[in-house]
């Protein structure tokens, strides 16, 4: 399992699509005009622009309404408006994290507590993460 041709990546949550997508399942954002259906173009359009949860940088958060990331500079939330939520952390310090959220060792994507395996790659939540 994992990214088919014509699977797309979402631009603004990275939230990854199947190809009969026309919007974001996640966020309801469109599917980028010319981007996205060709079997990997918005992959490597979203590794050149340091998208994905490897490339977040210290400070930026993501929205604890909508989970967009949101980077540091940014006091509300691009996408819904709602405030930057200053203790938006988890414990272990990590910005926009929920307590039990965990990195994919697979492809280093940030995914949710309650998943059992990775939402990008469909590798399984090893123990100690």
């Amino acid at each position: 399992l994992g990214k088919k041709p014509g699977d797309w990546d979402c631009a603004t949550c990275f939230h990854l699509n199947f190809s009969r997508r026309d919007s974001c399942q996640r966020c309801g954002n469109p599917r980028p005009v010319g981007g996205g259906g060709g079997g990997g173009g918005s992959m490597s359009m979203g590794a050149d622009r340091g998208w994905g949860g490897a490339d977040v940088k210290p400070g930026d958060w993501f929205c604890p309404s909508c989970n967009t990331h949101n980077f540091a500079s940014r006091g509300t939330c691009f996408k819904c408006g709602n405030e930057k939520v200053e203790n938006n952390a988890s414990m272990d310090g990590r910005p926009g994290w929920r307590m039990g959220d965990w990195t994919c060792t697979g492809c280093s994507e940030h995914n949710f507590a309650s998943r059992t395996e990775c939402f990008k790659c469909n590798a399984p939540k090893t123990s100690g993460t």
